[in-house]
């Protein structure tokens, strides 16, 4: 079920606290890669797209570490990435909208043998939950106003579900990359344990959901073994 917070009805955050995660995004180059450390943000993409332009050697690699951000701007972001024919590197998490719509979008993709690529849900979910802070107003209004926004939301996220199954289609992944963790016979495996955040996929499933070319620095991978406070289950995919 994914998280919704208003009033830019989709920037569907990934809100677990972790303690590396930075309150700000800084993006840089360093060693010939291109560096995201933080929340996906417009700003910072904008910073990343401009500083690749300046390069006059231009990088081949995104290094990111993100708990996610704008399904908007991780959109954007991977697209991009796409475009520009970037690797994508992953050594501590890449979460959420960066999970979603960044990591499946590099040409080739490295991470550590702990790296986390965390899914939650994506645009294409079923079923949303909003934050404390959006019930609380919903519950204040009055209730054709709340319907009306409510409905507004849903056309919205509609709209932006074709979206995202289009750009998967581009990237040659399975449209259910970001929901199969959601259906009940996955769900019912991690739901009821309040430090499982989400599920994430084998190397050999992650090839199965479409996303290939992943190498991982010192085999073999075991998605978050450095995380303390949240965990992410590795699902196996039926036959």
């Amino acid at each position: 079920m994914r998280q919704l917070a208003l009033p830019a009805f989709l920037p569907l955050l990934f809100t677990a606290s972790l303690a590396c995660a930075a309150d700000t995004t800084q993006v840089f180059h360093d060693h010939g890669e291109l560096h995201y450390v933080g929340p996906l943000d417009e700003q910072a993409n904008a910073k990343l797209f401009a500083l690749y332009d300046s390069l006059q050697d231009k990088p081949d690699k995104l290094a990111i570490r993100s708990e996610g951000g704008s399904t908007t701007v991780g959109l954007a972001l991977g697209q991009w990435v796409r475009d520009h024919k970037l690797d994508v590197k992953v050594l501590e998490y890449c979460l959420s909208s960066c999970a979603n719509y960044v990591f499946p979008a590099g040409v080739h993709k490295v991470v550590s043998n702990f790296a986390v690529i965390g899914l939650h849900g994506g645009l294409s979910s079923t079923s949303f939950n909003y934050d404390d802070a959006t019930k609380k107003m919903f519950a204040a209004m009055p209730p054709k106003k709340r319907q009306a926004l409510l409905d507004e939301i849903n056309a919205s996220i509609r709209g932006d579900a074709v979206k995202e199954q289009a750009y998967f289609k581009t990237l040659g992944v399975r449209g259910d990359y970001v929901t199969l963790g959601q259906e009940e016979r996955y769900q019912k495996l991690y739901r009821d344990d309040p430090k499982t955040m989400g599920w994430t996929y084998s190397l050999e499933d992650f090839g199965r959901m479409g996303i290939h070319d992943i190498s991982v620095i010192n085999p073999p991978w075991r998605p978050g073994a450095a995380m303390k406070n949240i965990s992410f289950m590795v699902l196996k995919l039926e036959e």
